[in-house]
């Protein structure tokens, strides 16, 4: 009994997944393509459809009303089946994101406050977030999950050990979570989520090595190989932002010098820019859009500024490409205004220093925006309620 209820658990988020990623089927392309009998196809999308995470619709040229008879009916997802929140824990600002059941970004919102204590931060998620979420009517009683992202070393276990920006250290995140959120939470580094929200919600791209850098305060990354996060030992690694590029520069959080996000960051940004640290927080968060500006009037110190930080992460990336041989390198973050004239300058570094030979890897820039990491988190919530790839295990008929 235990292995048919295993059996039917796997095959049901084998036939979510395929209809996430592929679209609408046929019940009889969906046993072809999971290897199973029709009579269990059958059997497991009338079972999802009573409980709403799938329905009927009419296919192809018979929905267009182009052949008579009886038109040939397919299975698609019911986006409205379940919902997914993500939270960004960020410096001055909760940013949220809930996700439909087929992984598509249903709304988004954000909320400024003071740099905040972890009971506070989750006290504002909870008491006005999900709390208006669970009030709506179009959600009451569909959203599954949580999750939750900070900027610092996070485990697997939800531990976060080190969030010197927001001055928090040692803390169960997931534990205090588990005692306030009526439901499944989760505790993610906000980079590592970013990056795994870039590629899942564009199942259409390759995803055999992707390498995702997020570039605000500091700089956070991860490499997602064959769609799954490259999370190490406890699940620390990515931490692209400490790749060592220089024997002198300015001290990083880290406590090190020459870390390469002490030389692409915006107080780096602020410092070739004006001179001078932009020390308060929605200045900083402006400061990318006014140096891109000054730099699309042609003002030559906002040039030479980008110039300089594509140069940089240009040097740092290169150590990356060598060791990942990534097909594909996202960039995203709140200074997405100047890394897009960066590009160019930082190609040119890249395909210079590589290993002569390895293939040049696609840069592209995050189509998530503003809320990559709520975004993100949200879709780590989804993959791990509804996703197959959590499982090491073959599909099994029953």
């Amino acid at each position: 009994m235990a292995d048919q209820t295993l059996a039917r658990y796997v095959n049901e988020r084998g036939v979510l997944t395929l209809l996430r990623v592929h679209g609408p089927s046929s019940r009889a392309d969906m046993a072809r393509q999971l290897s199973l009998t029709p009579a269990t196809v059958t059997r497991l999308v009338t079972e999802m459809i009573e409980r709403g995470l799938v329905r009927e619709e009419p296919r192809g040229a018979a929905r267009e009303g182009r052949e008579p008879g009886r038109p040939a009916v397919g299975v698609a997802l019911a986006p409205d089946g379940a919902y997914f929140l993500g939270v960004e824990i960020g410096v001055g600002v909760l940013r949220f994101a809930l996700l439909d059941l087929a992984a598509k970004v249903t709304l988004t919102s954000e909320r400024i406050i003071p740099r905040t204590t972890p009971p506070e931060a989750i006290a504002v998620m909870i008491g006005e977030e999900l709390a208006a979420r669970a009030a709506d009517p179009r959600f009451r009683g569909r959203i599954r999950s949580v999750g939750v992202t900070v900027p610092g070393l996070v485990t697997l276990d939800g531990y976060v050990v080190h969030l010197p920006i927001l001055g928090w250290k040692e803390l169960n995140l997931k534990a205090l979570l588990a005692a306030a959120v009526p439901l499944p939470a989760i505790v993610e580094n906000n980079a590592t989520a970013a990056a795994f929200g870039a590629v899942y919600t564009q199942p259409e791209l390759p995803s055999d090595c992707t390498i995702f850098l997020k570039l605000g305060t500091g700089l956070g990354g991860a490499a997602i190989i064959n769609g799954r996060l490259l999370r190490g030992g406890s699940g620390t690694a990515g931490e692209f932002g400490h790749v060592r590029i220089a024997d002198e520069g300015p001290r990083c959080s880290c406590g090190q010098v020459g870390c390469l996000e002490t030389f692409v960051n915006l107080a780096a940004l602020a410092s070739l820019w004006s001179g001078r640290d932009h020390s308060g927080e929605s200045e900083a968060t402006m400061l990318p859009a006014t140096v891109a500006a000054a730099a699309e009037a042609g003002n030559p110190g906002a040039v030479i500024a980008i110039d300089h930080l594509a140069e940089r992460l240009g040097r740092g990336v290169v150590s990356l490409v060598n060791i990942f041989n990534p097909t594909m390198i996202v960039l995203g973050g709140v200074m997405r205004p100047v890394i897009e004239r960066m590009i160019p300058v930082f190609e040119a570094v890249v395909a210079a220093g590589i290993v002569p030979g390895m293939r040049m890897p696609d840069i592209r820039l995050s189509a998530l925006g503003l809320h990559e990491c709520a975004i993100g988190a949200a879709t780590i919530a989804h993959h791990r309620a509804f996703d197959l790839s959590n499982f090491d295990l073959a599909v099994r008929d029953t």
